[in-house]
């Protein structure tokens, strides 16, 4: 009779993310950055520097996500469910941050097409690079939520929460892009916060939400199903 394998005994709380993916968002990160920065050099200006703090705000998603899979492991008993409580609510505040990226993208639009203008060029690959860089700071923070709640819950349970945090992520894009709302003003202005929600009842909201969470969810659906190809 063949022994069963130890890695079949008992929940799996391994990291779901192999280590180079860490390092390759990393490496995006840093060379978004370092373009923006050689572009200001370059043109004296500080035209996209906001940029830069939307990537900080992007990484924070990702570090609650790091604190949730340790906690996953570590804490036990009675404080396992307040402790996993706040940072999955913290995380859910957060996680906008990342797929916002992609929204930055609108400060390109009016500008006149002038195919020989390097900068275009430029400014494009910047934007893309922050834009990718952040739906993959989004998919690997939700990538440990997903197993947090699978292994919490089940399988159904697991894709139903992605599915229900694509959406609430495609809402919180509109509150921050057209309400212009902060992760922070749940904290620090409350009454703002449920100004803008009841604000975000409407049509156009809920096309907003529909369009980007199908977005996200499609997403990381897709790169979900491409490492498990890959581990096939």
């Amino acid at each position: 009779m063949s022994r069963t394998s130890p890695r079949l005994r008992g929940p799996d709380r391994s990291d779901p993310i192999a280590p180079a993916v860490y390092g390759m968002v990393s490496a995006i990160s840093l060379l978004g950055v370092l373009l923006i920065l050689v572009r200001g050099y370059r043109t004296g200006t500080e035209s996209f520097h906001f940029m830069l703090w939307n990537l900080f705000l992007a990484w924070l998603p990702l570090i609650v996500s790091l604190a949730a899979t340790q906690a996953d492991r570590s804490v036990r008993g009675a404080l396992r469910t307040p402790v996993m409580a706040v940072l999955g609510i913290g995380w859910l505040l957060l996680y906008p941050n990342a797929p916002y990226l992609t929204t930055d993208f609108i400060h390109l639009i009016f500008r006149p097409y002038r195919p020989d203008s390097f900068y275009l060029w430029y400014d494009l690959v910047v934007f893309f690079l922050f834009s990718w860089g952040g739906l993959l700071l989004g998919y690997v923070s939700m990538r440990h939520f997903h197993a947090i709640v699978g292994r919490t819950w089940n399988h159904t349970v697991g894709w139903l929460f992605v599915a229900a945090a694509s959406f609430l992520g495609g809402f919180g894009i509109y509150l921050g892009r057209v309400v212009r709302l902060n992760s922070w003003d749940a904290i620090f202005n409350p009454f703002r916060l449920i100004e803008g929600v009841i604000e975000g009842l409407n049509p156009y909201a809920f096309a907003f939400t529909l369009l980007f969470g199908t977005l996200i969810l499609m997403l990381y659906g897709s790169m979900y199903a491409l490492r498990k190809g890959d581990h096939s």
